[in-house]
């Protein structure tokens, strides 16, 4: 191809170009003469789609919109309420605002309107009766007050054994906030909004504690701590287990929302523990060596809680959610939980028959006359069940005008114990009636010397009343008794010789009151 040929074509491709871009631009100018007087693409004013119309296309289908006009007010519960334009006397205004934001559109950015939306929000574009719409809504049923929910809080649940205390989320109540409801009604009015959701425009009143609240959290983590403590008290083989289900109903909150245990309520458990397990100062059975049942009442030996320490001790370990089996803390100890609190090692002194035997592990160590507090005098030796306090060599006795000096000294009841008396040459009988002791049980040198050397600290005293002739009857009632239930036995099952053999034991049975025990004034 030549020159001439190749500048040609080179000068109709400048023309071409040049013609296409004179064509784009007529045409991107046309179309800006055009939204010059028209809304851009992607224009809403209050929500209402104004693209590509004239002020007065505007106007137009704003009046036909306020004609039809009505918005539907959505409330909890699914419940709605309408108003409609005609009732609030909602008319358009034209007051030149329209124009306004036609002139301050940049017409040159048409193309922008393509991908981009412009929103644009009046206030003056409709006017409504104020009166008109207070009495609308005054109408409404959501705003009934009587028929408003409030909101609840979240609060905690009651204890149960398998989720312990859990959060209650909190509820959403009816309440409308009046004022705030108002505000955003007549706003949507005034853009003619055909909908307004309560909820979404934050009018309803919200409960002032909810689930996510750090702080109920954390209470509800403590609470659950509290609760989840498991105390087992040991009473012999018995147990008493303390768990949730009890420590849940002593727990509370206090204003910050800390846990709050009340002690009074630890003091009570305390307390109904000590009711039904202490021993101490309660009547006590006692199975005599002359084979007759007694009660034993007064004195304070047995098991006593220390209720004041027990207190502390377990309020400590709840707060701590411990898992712990225990003991209580007592300030009284008694030898046995199983049967009589005082076990098989007691000294058992009768003031009737000025008598006493001392058992150690359910044999008899000591048999002894004595001689116990002078009753002419009123110093009677006091009848309950005693524990030994401790016991002493070598102690002198003081009283008033008196001065006595012993080798082995027991005490058990205060100033009331057992003790030697080398000054006394006969023991037992009715000498305490007129020249018995100060309150203290005289002994033997020899008995007082070995009791002391077997005895122990704690040792129960068991110290009653029973004359020889109550004695007498009352083994008397339980022969007769036997007798009875060996007759009957022998009707039911006769035997030959069983009669006599009967006879035989109830003979033998009343020549020996204390038969099955150790011969009198023996001493080991």
């Amino acid at each position: 191809m030549d020159t001439a040929k190749k500048v040609k074509i080179k000068s109709l491709g400048v023309w071409f170009l040049m013609g296409s871009l004179l064509v784009i631009f007529l045409i991107y100018f046309g179309i800006t003469v055009f939204y010059s007087c028209h809304f851009l693409p992607g224009t809403t004013i209050n929500g209402v789609d104004v693209s590509g119309k004239d002020v007065e296309e505007v106007e137009r289908q704003i009046a036909q919109e306020v004609s039809s006009y009505e918005i539907k007010i959505q409330a909890r519960e699914g419940r709605t309420e309408i108003i409609k334009g005609k009732d609030i006397v909602l008319q358009p205004i034209f007051d030149g605002t329209i124009q306004r934001e036609l002139r301050d559109q940049n017409c040159f950015a048409w193309p922008t309107g393509m991908v981009r939306d412009s929103k644009i929000e009046m206030e003056t574009m409709v006017y409504y009766d104020k009166q008109a719409l207070k009495h609308e809504v005054k109408k409404m049923d959501i705003l009934d007050k009587s028929k408003m929910k409030k909101p609840q809080n979240a609060t905690i649940s009651e204890y149960t054994k398998e989720d312990g205390f859990k959060i209650i989320p909190e509820k959403d109540g009816t309440t409308v906030k009046v004022e705030k409801f108002m505000d955003v009604l007549r706003r949507a009015i005034l853009k003619l909004q055909d909908t307004v959701s309560l909820e979404e425009e934050g009018c309803y009143t919200k409960a002032k504690r909810t689930g996510s609240s750090k702080k109920l959290k954390k209470l509800v983590k403590a609470m659950n701590k509290y609760a989840g403590a498991s105390i087992t008290y040991q009473f012999g083989d018995q147990e008493v287990v303390l768990d949730g289900e009890t420590i849940s109903q002593w727990l509370s909150a206090d204003e910050e929302g800390n846990v709050q245990l009340s002690l009074e309520e630890v003091a009570a458990y305390v307390g109904k523990l000590a009711e039904t397990w202490d021993t101490a100062g309660k009547p006590k059975k006692l199975q005599t060596s002359y084979q007759v049942e007694v009660t034993v009442n007064g004195g304070d030996y047995g098991w006593r809680i220390d209720q004041e320490k027990e207190t502390e001790v377990l309020a400590q370990l709840i707060n701590e959610g411990a898992a712990a089996a225990r003991e209580p803390e007592y300030s009284k100890l008694a030898n046995s939980r199983a049967g009589n609190d005082y076990g098989n090692t007691y000294v058992e002194v009768n003031l009737g028959v000025q008598h006493l035997f001392y058992y150690k592990n359910g044999e008899l160590v000591l048999e002894t006359d004595f001689v116990s507090g002078n009753a002419a005098k009123n110093w009677n030796t006091p009848e309950g069940a005693f524990g030994l306090y401790y016991k002493e060599r070598n102690r002198t006795l003081r009283g008033q005008g008196y001065a006595s000096p012993v080798s082995f000294w027991m005490p058990f009841n205060g100033g009331v114990g057992f003790h030697d008396a080398t000054w006394r040459s006969s023991f037992g009988g009715s000498r305490y009636k007129n020249n018995g002791s100060h309150g203290c049980v005289n002994l033997p040198y020899s008995a007082a010397k070995t009791l002391y050397n077997n005895i122990e600290a704690g040792c129960a005293i068991l110290v009653y009343d029973m004359p020889e002739a109550e004695i007498a009857a009352a083994q008397a009632k339980i022969q007769a008794e036997n007798s009875q239930k060996d007759s009957d036995i022998q009707e039911e099952n006769p035997q030959p010789g069983t009669g006599v053999q009967a006879e035989a034991r109830i003979e033998a049975q009343t020549t020996n009151p204390a038969v099955g025990q150790p011969p009198a004034a023996e001493v080991r």
